[in-house]
């Protein structure tokens, strides 16, 4: 079972309740199918004793008349008057049968099969149906009975030789006649059996199709045969179980419940271990992950050792809240420290590079006196520039507090554009690399409130960034007037920034390029 390790608890509940649910239908089915074996052992033994009633029934039924015909056939005074063929005697002593034995039909024949007597009931109104295959095989066996088809439907027919007293086997003695005996299978006859068995009865010829029943019907079949063993009709008892369709609905019912139970029981375990279990569980998971406070109040909701769980949550997040907010503070120092010697770095170097590039310009000989001057100035500027970026190296706690003092006063913006463009001209003319500005103010209109090194510090910046990413083309910067703003600008034709890169640049001192393979310095 190492491998049930791999799954989570859910899993495992809902494993245990699929297994759980397995086996309860496994007992479920094999109830279904002892029940099921019980009530078709009822179904063959209800089957078996219709068999035997209506085999009872119809041999009871079948035995009258073959009994009849063998009384009344070792007569003497019958043997004798078919040879006289006294009309009064058959009325008298045959045709009396027919009310007596309830039977439909009588017929004599003497011993060449001629007709001497014939009689039927007033229902019965067929004549002249004994075959001549019929005369021939009761003269070899002196004893018939056998079912015909005719007009009157299914008749049952008895015939048997006629002889002397002495001769009661019917086979010591030559036959002096035949006498035969029908009786229809009428409705009646049927209505008799129906009320005697408590069942159906039907008769059917060969070429009906099947007899077919209810789920709950028994039934059984009885064949009649013509007397050369041929089948003629059959009759079907048909009967309704009603202790087996009491038995069926019982344990349908039994079935049904015990299903719904296991049913109702899955869905009890189903809800109660997602509520109590799984979502508790879940709920552990979703604090593990997230840390959410509200979620750890809502894990105590459950109680037990849930509420234990949540409000060893609840304090592991504040200490770990009050841990993160000290490592925060602590690396937010170490970055300010970074950031200080970063800042350092990054602002000393452009005034410095002014100064030391102007100082060297100094010592070509061919210089003007104007020249020298602007360039001296330009030396002077850039000095006051780094001495102003060392007063703010010196004031550390401005930096680590993250507020920088604003020093606004009147400043000439055309000038600062003029001293900054002086400042890169020179670089630019080495590149080969076209320099313009743009301003949209009169020298006049120039004068604005602002902090004169930090914009001067902005500008540079970017234009430098300009220089150096630019290797042809032109490089162009200045301002615009919009409305009571004015928007500075720096445009180049370099090649730019990568747009996955761009959401960076206002972050300090971060490069799309690191490592010494970089292409380009700063």
């Amino acid at each position: 079972m190492s491998f049930m390790r791999n799954f989570g608890i859910n899993f495992k509940i809902l494993l245990l309740l699929l297994s759980t649910g397995v086996i309860f239908l496994l007992l479920l089915s094999v109830l279904y199918l002892f029940t099921n074996k019980q009530e078709n052992q009822m179904l063959e033994a209800a089957k078996l004793l219709l068999k035997n009633e209506a085999n009872s029934i119809i041999s009871l039924k079948t035995t009258t008349l073959p009994q009849v015909a063998y009384d009344y056939t070792f007569w003497d005074d019958f043997a004798n008057n078919i040879k006289k063929g006294d009309t009064n005697w058959y009325n008298n002593n045959i045709t009396t049968i027919l009310k007596t034995y309830h039977v439909d039909y009588v017929c004599v024949f003497d011993a060449s099969f001629k007709l001497v007597h014939e009689a039927s009931s007033e229902t019965f109104n067929s004549r002249g149906f004994i075959s001549k295959e019929t005369l021939d095989r009761i003269r070899e066996t002196r004893f018939l009975n056998y079912f015909q088809v005719i007009s009157n439907g299914i008749t049952e027919l008895s015939g048997a030789s006629i002889h002397f007293e002495i001769d009661s086997s019917h086979k010591q003695t030559r036959p002096s006649g035949y006498l035969f005996l029908a009786k229809s299978w009428s409705t009646n006859e049927l209505l008799d059996l129906k009320n005697l068995t408590g069942s159906k009865i039907e008769i059917f010829m060969p070429s009906d199709s099947n007899v077919s029943c209810d789920l709950f019907s028994i039934k059984t079949e009885n064949r009649l045969f013509n007397w050369d063993e041929k089948e003629v009709a059959k009759i079907v008892f048909t009967r309704k179980s009603d202790s087996i369709d009491l038995f069926h609905k019982s344990s349908l019912y039994m079935m049904l419940i015990l299903l719904c139970s296991i049913i109702a029981t899955y869905l009890i375990w189903y809800f109660a271990s997602r509520n109590w279990i799984s979502k508790p569980l879940r709920l552990v998971n979703s604090i593990l992950k997230s840390e959410d406070l509200t979620l750890a109040k809502k894990l105590e909701y459950y109680g037990g050792e849930f509420k234990d769980i949540g409000l060893l949550f609840n304090e592991f997040i504040h200490q770990k809240a009050e841990l993160l907010i000290a490592i925060k503070k602590a690396e937010e120092s170490d970055r300010l420290k970074s950031a200080f010697l970063a800042n350092m770095s990054h602002e000393i170097r452009t005034p410095m590079n002014g100064i030391l590039g102007f100082a060297e310009i100094l010592k070509e000989p061919n210089l003007t006196g104007d020249e020298q001057q602007k360039y001296i100035g330009i030396i002077e500027e850039s000095g006051a520039r780094m001495l102003s970026t060392i007063n703010d190296i010196v004031d550390i706690s401005r930096i680590e507090s993250g507020h920088v003092e604003v020093c606004n006063s009147e400043t000439n913006i055309n000038e600062l554009i003029e001293s900054i463009y002086a400042f890169f001209k020179p670089e630019v003319d080495r590149k080969g690399i076209q320099l313009s500005t743009k301003n949209s103010l009169s020298s006049k209109e120039a004068f604005i409130k602002t902090d004169n090194d930090k914009v001067d510090t902005i500008l540079s910046n970017l234009v430098k960034n300009a220089v150096k990413f630019t290797k042809e083309g032109s490089i162009n910067f200045g301002y615009e007037k919009k409305g009571d703003f004015l928007e500075f600008f720096v445009k180049d034709t370099g090649k730019g920034i990568l747009e996955e890169h761009q959401r960076i640049i206002f972050e300090r001192f971060r490069q799309t390029e690191d490592g010494f393979s970089r292409g380009y310095e700063g």
